[in-house]
């Protein structure tokens, strides 16, 4: 059992390459974020732009609200990447571990942040339809 409410590093791995980014770049990567609160309210950071939005689960799907969030500009590959986890945001995730296994969410919406049940470092792969997946790495 998980317990998803807390903060939560994200990793974008989806079909679509991420262009070459300037090469007088020499901005470290960006790391995207999202913090999943008791109540049903998500906010975070793809990279570049904060978002905001909602979130429920049912079963073994998670689905977000519409997704606002700000419109700065940034490197080429941060930009690919935020735009990229914002499509996946707006489809229905399934939640699977790390073999693949479905996971199931413990209270969704009361649960105080921590790790598993199990002690084991909490890990989620959000998988979209056609396969794309985000990995949550648990941050708190």
């Amino acid at each position: 059992m998980l317990r998803l409410v807390g903060r939560w590093r994200v990793d974008v791995r989806t079909a679509t390459p991420p262009p070459a980014d300037d090469a007088t770049s020499s901005e470290p990567p960006r790391t995207a974020s999202l913090t999943f609160e008791g109540d049903g309210q998500v906010f975070g950071t793809g990279g570049v732009n904060r978002l905001r939005g909602t979130w429920s689960v049912d079963g073994d799907t998670l689905t977000f609200g519409p997704v606002a969030s700000t419109l700065m500009a940034g490197p080429t590959a941060a930009m690919h990447q935020e735009a990229e986890l914002l499509r996946l945001l707006h489809e229905p995730l399934e939640l699977r571990a790390p073999d693949g296994s479905p996971v199931t969410v413990l209270e969704p919406l009361a649960a105080p942040a921590g790790p598993t049940d199990d002690g084991a470092a909490a890990r989620v792969e959000l998988v979209a339809a056609t396969g794309e997946r985000l990995t949550l790495t648990r941050e708190d």
